[in-house]
């Protein structure tokens, strides 16, 4: 290995320089010169882009335009700004201005300007390993709110805010691309270098020292020279990129409220009893309980059982056998033929009593003036004026409001007032003016996607190559 010449003994003589001596007076002024130029295209420079243009990762802003507790919205309802981090990796430095040392071959005891391969297993070498052994070396990048340490930083592109709604002013967070200036701190003697001709060596300056960072840039990324380094990528989440050895070097979080399906129990839930009055008009198919009071217009077919009350009148034929109590004195039988004009009241009995009626019959009761011709076998008690005509076997007893009960198939139109209880199955369609009362459970709920105070996250790592 052909590491650099130096002057020493007060410029008396030369001597090989060794590794501590170039990492304390090389290596600090080729990474200086190196982090000085901030030209994107130059290569090994890293940029921060507000646009998608970036190759080494992009990342997202997500903002939602909604405040906390708004519904209904869509979970998809935000907006999206995508930016970028560049790396140049192909471009080649430029050579022509480089002063390169001067070497020792044994060999001849000569003095030699070192190449591009003396530098690499030598003065490069020791830069890498100080890029390499450092998380931060000046000339390296770190992505952030704010500079990692309290070393000298400068912004490399633009600055990148991410935002998110959540309580009060929109938060805003800025992200910057670092890079790293110094320290440059150097010490110690400085190497040789051939001047043109052949006239001798001379110390080389901070400038000349400063002119090997175009090789350091080429030997970035340059697989070539048996090490993958200088690379920076940045990926979504947390795990190192794949081939190589990283070291992670920052860090963004994008934030973004996040939604659900929240149920709502809007108005009101438990026991409702409220009026309603106006038109109504829909179809109602169900178990309806309540009280109806209207006019009333239709026609009645089905199976009522009920009792009636009020005055019956109607015409009455059957067998009829009752004691008979009035005015008239006498027993007579046989037959008899005559008119017959009075009033008379009946109970209806049973054709199955026996005898029929009985005291308690369950017919019907009957109250009339009656007047006809009477032909027959007539048997009971007479007092009065008696003249009718009776077919049939007729004894009873009746006088005022009639009451029973009436069970069968019933048929008939009514029209009127009427105002009664139903409680049963009733499909129909209903128009016209409803006034009543509601009363029952009723329990009304709305589920909508609402924004939440809780944040959705995706982290983005920033990741720095070193073998």
């Amino acid at each position: 290995m052909a590491l650099p010449l130096k002057v020493y003994n007060s410029g008396s003589a030369i001597q090989i320089m060794t590794e501590a001596e170039i990492d304390s007076m090389i290596v600090p002024l080729v990474l200086q010169e190196f982090a000085s130029n901030q030209v994107y295209n130059v290569r090994g420079n890293c940029t921060a882009y507000a646009n998608n243009d970036g190759n080494i990762g992009s990342f997202d802003n997500r903002f939602r335009d909604d405040d906390v507790s708004d519904h209904p919205i869509s979970a998809g309802n935000f907006s999206t700004t995508t930016w970028s981090l560049y790396q140049e990796q192909s471009n080649a430095s430029s050579t022509a201005s480089v002063i390169y040392p001067t070497k020792f071959i044994s060999s001849g005891n000569k003095l030699q300007q070192m190449n591009f391969a003396d530098l690499t297993a030598t003065i490069l070498a020791r830069v890498s390993d100080n890029w390499r052994t450092n998380l931060y070396p000046v000339g390296g990048y770190y992505f952030g709110t704010a500079a990692p340490d309290a070393d000298t930083w400068i912004y490399a592109g633009d600055a990148l805010t991410e935002t998110f709604r959540q309580a009060g002013p929109d938060s805003e967070t800025v992200y910057r691309l670092w890079r790293k200036t110094a320290p440059n701190t150097t010490s110690g003697d400085r190497p040789i270098y051939n001047r043109p001709g052949i006239d001798g060596v001379q110390e080389m300056t901070d400038d000349d020292i400063r002119s090997l960072a175009a090789e350091w840039r080429n030997y970035l990324m340059n697989s070539s020279v048996g090490e993958d380094i200088g690379y920076y990528k940045l990926v979504v989440g947390t795990s190192a990129p794949t081939p190589g050895t990283w070291v992670q070097t920052g860090e963004y979080t994008d934030y973004l409220t996040d939604t659900a399906d929240v149920i709502y129990s809007q108005g009101y839930e438990g026991i409702y009893s409220q009026m309603y009055e106006g038109i109504y008009s829909g179809q109602y198919l169900g178990l309806y309980s309540g009280q109806f009071t209207g006019i009333y217009s239709g026609q009645y077919t089905g199976i009522y059982s009920g009792q009636f009350t009020g005055l019956y009148s109607r015409g009455y034929e059957g067998f009829y056998s009752q004691g008979y109590s009035g005015g008239y004195a006498g027993g007579y039988q046989g037959p008899y033929a005559g008119g017959y004009t009075t009033a008379y009241t009946v109970t209806y009995g049973s054709g199955s009593e026996a005898p029929n009626p009985q005291a308690s019959s369950e017919g019907g009761s009957f109250s009339h003036t009656y007047s006809g011709v009477y032909s027959g076998i007539y048997s009971g008690t007479f007092s009065g004026q008696y003249s009718n005509q009776y077919a049939g076997f007729y004894s009873n007893q009746y006088e005022g409001i009639y009451s029973s009960g009436f069970q069968g198939i019933y048929s008939q139109g009514f029209e009127g007032i009427y105002s009664s209880g139903f409680e049963g199955y009733y499909s129909q369609m209903y128009v016209g003016i409803y006034s009543g009362q509601y009363s029952g459970f009723y329990s009304n709920q709305y589920t909508g996607r609402t924004v939440l105070a809780s944040l959705l996250s995706q982290t983005y790592t920033f990741w720095k190559r070193i073998a």
